[in-house]
């Protein structure tokens, strides 16, 4: 299983980006939007665009340099 989830976490898929970063790419999109269209209030869209941060920063991190 650890051998999976490090394949899953560190797997490049476009460009250097791994899931992780990708998703947190998702997650700070939905919250920029959801709180300019006014459908969430700013600490949900505060805690949304939190949450893609450190998905980023975790993606950075698991992420493995290509040789």
């Amino acid at each position: 299983m650890d051998k999976l989830l490090d394949t899953l976490l560190a797997q490049n898929i476009l460009y250097g980006l791994n899931l992780l970063t990708i998703v947190g790419f998702v997650l700070m999109g939905v919250g920029i939007n959801q709180s300019r269209q006014g459908r969430a209030r700013a600490p949900a869209a505060f805690a949304l665009m939190t949450a893609g941060t450190i998905c980023v920063i975790a993606g950075m991190y698991f992420g493995r340099a290509v040789s």
